[in-house]
């Protein structure tokens, strides 16, 4: 969730999206569960399809 947070807060989102896919692939080959295999698919798919949404978000101005 940090992470995200960080990718999505455009504290360098290309490494921190580079972090996230690494820790998935760790989880989906290094896992000794079946839980565990299959937990980073979301994430995953979630990078894959909506890529918009791991853009920083952009800046709003308050109202004066």
């Amino acid at each position: 969730v940090e992470t995200i947070d960080r990718i999505v807060a455009g504290i360098e989102p290309e490494k921190n999206l580079a972090l996230v896919t690494d820790l998935c692939n760790t989880m989906k080959f290094g896992s000794l569960c079946a839980l565990g295999g299959f937990t980073p698919y979301p994430v995953m798919s979630s990078i894959t399809h909506f890529p918009d949404d791991f853009k920083p978000a952009p800046v709003r101005v308050a109202a004066e």
